[in-house]
């Protein structure tokens, strides 16, 4: 009875393995993101990677749509961690107003990206897409046109 038991729990954990592996992919990649606030809505490029050492995210705001383009701000990201379809980290801006620090949580579900940062002011929504996902749909579109 032990032996089977045995390698029925093996038999599990080896096929659970792959698919528990995996679900952090869900996040990794290029992402266009909007950040929501009451001062406007901001966009933002923002890519999760695995590497040697870890998860990192780098992120590259875009000036507003019709808009002159702002200098970009000193930041700099910490603290990246991916469980799951979920990512977190610490973002520490240079801002004129003085530093300022944002945690975001976002998760993935399938090609949209959901989430929140957060700061002493509070929290403000983020959405997005997974990068290139509009222009296929626009070029698919176009074909059948």
């Amino acid at each position: 009875m032990h032996k089977h038991l045995t390698a029925a729990l093996l038999a599990s954990a080896i096929f659970a393995a792959p698919a528990a592996a995996h679900e952090h992919e869900a996040i990794l990649g290029s992402w266009d993101t909007v950040l929501e606030t009451p001062m406007g809505n901001f966009e933002a490029g923002l890519t999760v990677a695995q590497g040697a050492e870890g998860y990192t995210v780098v992120i590259e705001d875009r000036p507003p749509e019709g808009g002159e383009a702002m200098p970009p701000m000193e930041s700099t990201i910490s603290d990246v961690a991916v469980e799951g379809a979920t990512v977190t980290f610490l973002r520490s801006l240079t801002t004129p107003q003085g530093p300022m620090e944002l945690t975001y949580t976002l998760t993935a579900d399938g090609d949209a990206l959901s989430g929140e940062a957060s700061s002493s002011f509070g929290g403000v929504p983020i959405t997005g897409t997974r990068a290139g996902e509009g222009d296929a749909m626009e070029a698919a579109a176009e074909e059948t046109a």
